[in-house]
């Protein structure tokens, strides 16, 4: 078989919301030989094709787009026809993230990421992804999430019509419908810098507009998952000096 010098892939942009996200810290779980990270890296593969393949199942989020290359997952979802599909498409992805978050985050393994929007060509099973969008998320994972965080791209803000991120965070997160009532969430997908009584956070910096919420749900069930979410940032907080603002961050957060 002779190779094809004018053989052309078409790329067919299409508007799409996508997510970047990165284990923090994956380097040293492959390089390690400790038997207890290799475990780690084990269940970081098991616990994200169990989460996707649990999306799958749930209508709402079985048109999201998912590719898993070494310690990087990367979720897609085309945009809609109009402004309320579109938010109803990117709260979705946001759950579907926070979802895959949380559930690595009870076994000691964080993520960080960032969601974008623009035109994307996806091919999930050729394991292709480029467009701008894609660019975008990866950049801001790099530069603006730093601490074990999904933040969004602003700019998605004016691209469904709101004039402030506090009126976008409120209508992701139903607050004008009495809030969210998903059986697999809690009660907010993009985290809200103030308390229902109006007051502002004050415990972690304002330093980005939007991130996912993704500890909500283990706060408000109180029960073990929450536990070990804090023993596990115990674990975290004093091992390395050169992470410790992060989990310092998470930790800070939580207490938010």
């Amino acid at each position: 078989m002779r190779i094809n010098l004018n053989a052309v892939e078409n790329i067919n942009y299409e508007k799409s919301y996508v997510a970047f996200l990165d284990v923090l810290g994956f380097k040293k779980l492959v390089m390690s030989k400790n038997k207890k990270e290799k475990l780690k890296l084990e269940q970081y593969f098991g616990i994200v094709n169990s989460a996707i393949e649990y999306l799958k199942e749930i209508p709402s989020k079985r048109n999201i787009g998912s590719i898993i290359i070494s310690d990087s997952v990367i979720l897609s979802v085309p945009h809609g026809q109009d402004r309320q599909t579109n938010i109803n498409k990117l709260r979705h992805l946001c759950v579907a993230v926070g979802i895959i978050q949380q559930h690595l985050a009870l076994k000691n393994i964080w993520l960080r990421g960032a969601i974008s929007s623009g035109d994307t060509y996806f091919n999930s099973d050729k394991r292709q992804i480029v467009g701008p969008a894609y660019i975008n998320a990866y950049l801001l994972e790099g530069s603006v999430a730093v601490s074990p965080r999904v933040v969004l791209d602003s700019k998605i803000i004016e691209e469904l019509e709101f004039s402030s991120a506090t009126e976008f965070i409120d209508s992701m997160n139903k607050m004008d419908d009495g809030g969210l009532n998903y059986s697999n969430w809690g009660s907010s997908i993009l985290y809200c810098w103030h308390y229902p009584d109006g007051k502002a956070v004050t415990l972690i910096e304002q330093d980005i507009a939007l991130f996912i919420d993704y500890l909500a749900p283990v706060v408000e069930s109180n029960n073990r998952k929450l536990i070990q979410i804090i023993e596990n940032l115990e674990y975290n907080m004093y091992k390395d000096t050169t992470t410790y603002k992060k989990f310092r961050w998470v930790a800070d957060y939580l207490k938010s």
